[in-house]
């Protein structure tokens, strides 16, 4: 080699070039993501999402149920202690259903949703009890059974 210098001066030039390229890029990132900051999604919506899609799944999969799901007014939220970390619960109650909903504090959950739905028979008449027991799970937008059960 008849200029080893000039070589080095080149090599040094290009990795300088690059590492600035590099850290220019990532800058630029940070300052966009700075002045768009992330919205978090209302953990309401998403229980709320997640209750209705479990009523929706037992009215169209099990119709015998379907005469006893009408409109709703749900009451509740969270019923998880203050000191419990790691998982969270919501329960939520209209017209005799009873939803509950499980899930750990980790990205992408598992969501545990329990529907019950009692209707004891009216003392003093004549009547049939009604009672609905369903288990499943929310996993990416979807909703699996895990049990169910009707009696009467």
């Amino acid at each position: 080699m008849k200029h080893p210098k000039f070589v080095s001066l080149v090599v040094m030039m290009l990795v300088f070039s690059s590492v600035a390229g590099t850290c220019w890029a990532i800058s630029a990132v940070r300052e966009q993501n700075e002045q768009q900051p992330n919205k978090p999604v209302p953990k309401l919506a998403i229980h709320g999402q997640i209750r209705d899609s479990a009523v929706e799944y037992i009215k169209v999969n099990h119709p015998e149920v379907a005469p006893f799901i009408d409109k709703f007014d749900w009451s509740g939220g969270s019923v998880t202690p203050k000191n419990l970390l790691g998982a969270e619960t919501h329960v939520y109650t209209s017209s005799g259903w009873i939803v509950e909903i499980n899930y750990p504090l980790v990205a992408n959950p598992v969501y545990i949703i329990t529907v019950n739905y009692n209707v004891p028979a009216e003392e003093g008449s004549v009547s049939i009890p009604y009672t609905v027991q369903w288990e499943g799970r929310w996993i990416n937008n979807g909703i699996t059974e895990i049990s169910y059960c009707f009696a009467q």
